[in-house]
């Protein structure tokens, strides 16, 4: 479903609310609902995972969301609130729906250096989204950096075909440096990092030929594969 499509379902669901001037805005209905599961996770009058399994994840997603809310509580009540307002929603799709809130009250967010096929995400959700997905590709970049834009052609031109056992995720690094730094040792860009279960399998520095980005991706792979997450 392409950006506006969604848009569309999201405004009908009661989730998005157009104003007289055209914007578009989160709804009343949903901020509510958003803050008292938010409550409910932070202040543990609830069970995260009844929440979560009430609301009709898949059962494969459910420790892994679980478990997320302890990165991000925010992330998973706004989840929660997604998943009660849009009907027969797919659990990739209420995620999708977490980014593009994201990008919705923070419109001056970076995308553009973000590979096709990528899902630029702010990074202060990275380590949530590491959480629920068992296997990601990671792509960081800056602004003025030549290096950036060979990796991106490289990353767009090696994932055009199949990535469907991969989530392909991209963060702007100046607007998060210190997390990125902290967490998972990146100082600059371009960096590209394969993670399996919450884990850095491999990293790429700087820009690399499409067979350098194959081989690790296979590799990354073979590493999930023995760790049992895929």
């Amino acid at each position: 479903m392409d950006e506006n499509k969604l848009f569309e379902r999201l405004v009908q669901s009661g989730l998005l609310t157009e104003g007289d001037d055209g914007t578009i805005q989160l709804s009343t209905e949903f901020e509510s609902r958003a803050t008292q599961y938010h409550d409910q996770i932070t202040n543990g009058t609830a069970d995260i995972t009844d929440l979560v399994t009430q609301v009709g994840t898949p059962s494969r997603h459910v420790d892994r969301l679980t478990s997320a809310a302890a990165e991000d509580s925010e992330f998973v009540a706004r989840y929660l609130a997604i998943r009660d307002m849009v009907e027969s929603i797919e659990f990739v799709e209420s995620v999708r729906v977490l980014v593009l809130l994201d990008k919705l009250t923070d419109p001056t967010s970076q995308t553009a250096g973000s590979p096709e096929l990528f899902l630029p995400i702010r990074g202060e959700r990275l380590p949530a989204m590491l959480s629920i997905f068992p296997l990601a590709v990671v792509y960081i970049w800056r602004e003025q950096c030549p290096d950036c834009d060979v990796m991106r052609e490289a990353l767009e031109t090696t994932f055009e075909g199949s990535h469907d056992q991969m989530t392909l995720l991209s963060v702007y690094g100046p607007t998060c440096a210190g997390l990125l730094e902290e967490r998972y040792d990146v100082v600059g860009g371009p960096t590209t990092l394969f993670v399996v279960d919450g884990e850095i399998d491999c990293r790429l520095q700087g820009a690399h030929v499409q067979a350098v980005i194959e081989r690790e991706i296979s590799n990354s792979i073979t590493t999930a594969e023995m760790q049992g997450v895929l």
